[in-house]
């Protein structure tokens, strides 16, 4: 670990473990204080300057019992701790001494700095000469002043490290040693090593050491007894025999060979230090047992997770090639590491590895190393050993008995591994070095232990990996999307998806479950139940001081001023600056948990899903409460956001301070109102009109001035909602609004009612099969004493309203309109009404002035500067286009209109855009392509809330059926079509029927002759009508449909309406012209579709597609 100088000069402080514990600060000695606070701090020095978790100090520190407030009482220690090693710290700066660091807390000082760092610096890195090695092993041992961490050498965290570092300090005696006898000081060898022999009578180097300096001092038979008394003891007590550098020892002092006199065959290399790695702060899965985890990992791939995954198999084929190597993979909960790991087992199988996993148990109570005992059962073995060293020789056997091309043992959420887990492992590893096997371990960083990680320490030798699992790319996410039934995946919901889990794929699991069960739009705002039960079960760990203040920063959004935070705080006593500290005590602990980020006056929640998951825990009275209180406090400050005002006071406000924030919200509503972008006001008019209902402004009782301000508010939610493009809830809102202004009684209001929808009209916004009743009852009722602008406004909306079902009624109205609009010289006004105009020319009979008209509405959108008209009047000209199968002018007209449209409007270009895509591949012949995007557009529609996306899919089924042949499988929807809508579909149906063989009905509905609305699907619809005709040989009919559609000669039909196509009209021209024995118009009708054909493959060519 490299040093770390800093601002609050490090150098200054120095700690010593080896021995009693000792602070010094400016070379003086400092009061550590209480038990609790010294007793931190060593903890931290053991883990070397890496991140320590709260939760493992919390354990550590009580020995495994905490209190129930004991992440309070470390919170004191690690706060007081902070005033003695940075007493200069200025408030709200971090602390560069004593960090936070999620999971948890670490100690940043330089190494030298601290007495066990600097000694395992100098015995790890002993130098290559024996003088250097002498010098700084020499260092290294005189930093000893007693046994390591003091009154904590006893602690249950403290006893393996002090045996570490004991056996460390032996080690580098014997380094310092075998450098003497390199020197020729063998007396400094034959002085101390008598002593340090009888203490440790096991310790075969020692004795081979002293006898070394003996024989040097020639003392051939000191040198001698000193070997008979090591081989003696191990005899005796142990019954055993010394390794193999004794006995060759011995038989060098019998044959006094000479270079005994200049070496002492001691390895002058490296000490290994075995010290707490880093600790990864990535992220994994949670599986709730370890039975669970493995049920739901078999069933799931881990999208995005490719690159780890050849990772991971370059490493197989290093196992293979040299022998057992070890592969880390750590992740928090929901971070994939168990999901990779099944993946890569099952990959390795197929490739002829014999593989076996093993899952250490969340709950207690399960049998020692438990994981080791999965995997013999795994590898086909018994398991009936409970001790740790017979259970590993059980797996050694096993492994000797497997066949295949290596062998790939997984150890899943080795974090909750025991000792004997992590004991076998060690000892596998040690006994199966040479055998190509690859080790995978999993774990959790912010749950590994002191145990774990010394073991992954002291196994670096074979480790060639740990990898940290990152948030997953867009191609992960969409693989998980798709694996859920979320497919396909637009680029909105993709994005949706990313900037809501960050890539965590626990997160984007639960969320793309929620969007394709509910929707996008519940997405936006709701927290998964799965990602809510992992966010809440760590917040309820935490202090309730901390649990409090998160729901604080919560009610202030992703982010919160920490001035305002202290202020909401409550403040017992009074003290201002106790309350300042508690807050930023409190904040620290929930920054050490991972929830929160700081800056020198921030918060932020570091993902806003435990942001929502935290705000939707409070209930709702104390959460209302709190946002009222959080904008009074705001509104002290001299610099306040009115948009923060209005927002916390449309959530804060009861029945008693309605009016009180009516007064804060609407001026703020109004002002986004007064933009381009009146789609952005739409959730403060729902705060206004919430606010209104809760001052009771719409009971009858109340002043007309109050229902009428209501009344305004749901008018420009309304308009809001159609910029938005929210068709359901816009038609909804003004049939309310509607009602209470006829409850009034007031004319004008009413008016303003019905003509609050002051947007242009790309997409049909009216129920499919039928008019609103409502809506053409109150309009008839105001339009026949209503003059000027308010009329003209009244005839755009009931052309809008009747086409589609009265298309001479929508056609008359709109040509008033336009003529009083022009009358009026009201440029808004005409661009309103030549939009619905346009609409209402979509049909047959207006099919020549559609050219005009469009035009004409883009000269006066243009003159106004809207870009929604302007939006709009490019699709005018793109339907103009499509009628004259002109497909590349098409096109352009529409990039055109998406350059200009800004809110709904976009939305809406997209769907019309969508759909023609689906024309575009039916045109280019490939149909499945055209089927994936009817599909997807049918899908979106209904999500969006738009009243014509169901039949959108059905017609898109019709267009595919159309050209593969036979309608027979979309009987029943065609009939609910005919029924829901018989003046559109009642054609359709007749040929559904012919389709399945049952002639006679279709028969009887086509001699009723049903008449089609003359709409913009009116040659698509047609087109049934032709073949029906045909096929039934109704040759009278068919003379007369023939007469009126030879004027569509030369046209696609359906093509018009930009979103569906039925092939050259003139086939089914051809076809009639058969039915009433005209032959040679067949003909040449057979020759047009030619010539349709050819015209239609140029278009695709020019605009890039395969016709």
């Amino acid at each position: 670990m490299s040093e770390r100088r800093d601002q609050a000069h490090p150098a200054l402080v120095r700690v010593s473990m080896l021995g009693p514990i000792r602070l010094e600060m400016e070379s003086q000695p400092a009061e550590l204080g209480p038990r609790g606070q010294r007793a931190v701090l060593a903890r931290l020095v053991a883990a070397g300057g890496h991140v320590v978790s709260t939760d493992r100090l919390i354990d550590d520190l009580w020995n495994g019992e905490p209190p129930p407030k004991a992440l309070t009482g470390l919170q004191a220690n690690i706060s007081n701790l902070r005033r003695v090693v940075e007493p200069d710290r200025a408030p709200r700066t971090p602390a560069r001494i004593l960090v936070s660091e999620p999971p948890g807390y670490a100690l940043r000082l330089p190494r030298d700095n601290v007495d066990v760092w600097h000694f395992e610096d100098l015995v790890g890195d002993p130098g290559a000469d024996p003088a250097t090695r002498h010098r700084r092993l020499t260092a290294a041992l005189d930093l000893w002043s007693g046994e390591p961490y003091g009154v904590h050498a006893t602690d249950a965290w403290a006893i393996p490290e002090v045996a570490r570092l004991t056996e460390l300090r032996m080690t580098a005696l014997e380094q310092r040693a075998a450098a003497a006898l390199d020197l020729g000081r063998p007396d400094e060898v034959a002085v101390a090593f008598p002593a340090l022999c009888d203490s440790y009578p096991t310790r075969e180097e020692l004795f081979r050491l002293l006898a070394h300096a003996q024989y040097q001092l020639r003392r051939q038979a000191d040198a001698m007894d000193t070997l008979r008394r090591l081989r003696t003891y191990l005899a005796d007590e142990l019954g055993v025999d010394p390794g193999p550098a004794i006995g060759q020892l011995e038989q060098a002092i019998l044959r006094h060979d000479p270079a005994l006199l200049t070496r002492t065959d001691a390895r002058p290399t490296a000490i290994s230090v075995v010290a707490e790695p880093a600790v990864s702060r990535d992220t994994t899965d949670a599986p709730e047992t370890a039975q669970s985890s493995r049920t739901i990992v078999a069933r799931r791939q881990p999208a995005g997770r490719e690159t780890e995954l050849e990772k991971l198999a370059e490493h197989a084929g290093t196992a293979a090639e040299t022998g057992l190597r070890i592969v880390w993979v750590t992740a928090e909960a929901g971070g994939g590491k168990s999901t990779l790991a099944q993946t890569f087992t099952e990959r390795l199988r197929l490739q002829g590895w014999a593989t076996a996993i093993g899952h250490c148990p969340e709950v207690d109570g399960a049998p020692s190393a438990w994981a080791w005992r999965e995997i013999l059962e795994g590898l086909g073995a018994v398991h009936d050993a409970d001790d740790p060293f017979q259970l590993a020789r059980r797996v050694v056997t096993a492994v000797e008995q497997t066949s295949g091309d290596g062998l790939l043992l997984v150890l899943d959420d080795v974090h909750r591994a025991d000792s004997a887990t992590l004991q076998v492992l060690r000892q596998v590893v040690t006994w199966m070095s040479e055998r190509p096997i690859l080790v995978v371990a999993t774990y959790r960083p912010s749950e590994a232990g002191t145990e774990l990680l010394a073991s992954s320490a002291s196994l670096v030798a074979v480790t060639v990996d740990l990898l940290a699992l990152q948030g997953l790319s867009d191609a992960g996410i969409e693989g998980i999307a798709r694996s859920v039934g979320l497919w396909p995946l637009d680029p909105g919901t993709l994005e949706l998806l990313r900037n809501r889990t960050d890539g965590n794929p626990l997160f984007v699991r639960e969320l793309a479950k929620l969007v394709a069960s509910r929707g996008s739009r519940e997405a936006t705002t709701s927290v998964p139940d799965g990602v809510r039960d992992v966010l809440l079960r760590c917040i309820d760990r935490l202090p309730a001081d901390t649990a409090s203040l998160l729901r604080l920063a919560a009610v202030c959004g992703r982010e919160a001023n920490i001035d305002i935070l202290v202020t909401l705080w409550p403040s017992p006593n009074g003290n201002d600056a106790d309350t300042e500290d508690a807050v930023l005590d409190t904040i620290d602990t929930a920054v050490v948990a991972g929830l929160l980020t700081t800056t020198v006056d921030q918060v932020r929640f570091n993902h806003v899903l435990v942001r929502d998951a935290v705000y939707d825990a409070i209930p709702a009275l104390r959460r209302r409460r709190m946002h009222w209180q959080t904008m009074l406090t705001l509104r002290t400050r001299s610099l306040h956001d009115p948009d923060e005002l209005a927002h916390h006071a449309a959530l804060g406000a009861g029945t008693s301070t309605a009016a009180e924030a009516l007064a804060l919200v609407e001026p703020v509503a109004h002002q986004r109102f007064a933009t381009e972008f009146k789609a952005d006001s739409v959730p403060l008019w729902r705060a206004s009109i919430n606010l209104h209902l809760l001052a009771g402004h719409d009971r009858r009782t109340a002043d007309v001035v109050d229902r009428v301000a209501l009344i305004d508010a749901m008018r420009n939610l309304v308009t809001a909602l159609a910029y938005k493009g929210d068709v359901i809830e816009a038609r909804a809102r003004r049939n309310e609004a509607l009602a209470l202004a006829q409850e009034l009684g007031d004319r004008d209001v009413i008016v303003d009612v019905l003509t609050c929808w002051r947007t242009p009209q790309i997409w049909s916004t009216r129920p499919q099969g039928g008019s609103d009743p409502i809506m053409t009852t109150a309009l008839s009722e105001m339009l026949p004493s209503t003059s000027g602008a308010a009329r003209a406004r009244l005839l755009v909306t009931a052309a809008l309203e009747l086409e589609g079902n009265d298309v001479d009624g929508a056609a008359a109205c709109s040509r008033e309109a336009v003529e009083l609009a022009q009358e009026l010289d009201d440029l808004e006004l005409r661009c309103a009404a030549l939009n619905a105009h346009f609409y209402t020319a979509l049909g047959p009979d207006m099919r020549t002035d559609m050219p005009v008209i469009s035009a004409e509405s883009l000269r006066a959108a243009q003159e106004l500067g809207s870009l929604a008209y302007q939006a709009a009047a490019r699709w005018g000209t793109f339907q103009a286009r499509n009628a004259q199968t002109d497909i590349p002018g098409a096109v352009a007209e529409m990039n055109h209109g998406l350059q200009t449209a800004s809110s709904g409007r976009v939305g809406e270009l997209v769907v019309v855009l969508s759909a023609y895509n689906a024309v575009l591949d039916v045109l280019s012949g490939d149909l499945e392509a055209a089927e994936i995007g009817y599909a997807t557009l049918s899908a979106n529609l209904i999500a969006a809330g738009l009243p014509t996306g169901a039949d959108v899919g059905l017609v898109g089924r019709l267009v595919i059926a159309w050209h593969r042949g036979s309608c027979a499988h979309l009987l029943d929807e065609a009939l609910a079509f005919y029924r829901r809508a018989p003046g559109r579909a009642s054609w359709v149906y007749v040929v559904a029927l012919l389709d399945a063989g049952r002639t006679e009905e279709a028969r009887i509905l086509a001699e009723q002759r049903p008449a089609l609305n003359r709409d913009y699907w009116w040659t698509a619809m047609t087109a049934f009508h032709a073949q029906a005709l045909a096929r039934l040989d109704m040759v009278s009919d068919g003379r007369e449909l023939y007469a009126e559609l030879a004027a569509f000669s030369g046209t696609v039909a359906g093509l018009n309406s930009g979103s569906v196509t039925f092939g050259p009209m003139d086939v089914v021209l051809a076809e009639l012209a058969e039915l009433v024995g005209d032959h040679e118009a067949a003909a040449r009708h057979r020759e047009i579709v030619v010539e349709v054909e050819e015209k239609v493959r140029r278009g695709l060519e020019e605009i890039g597609r395969v016709g």
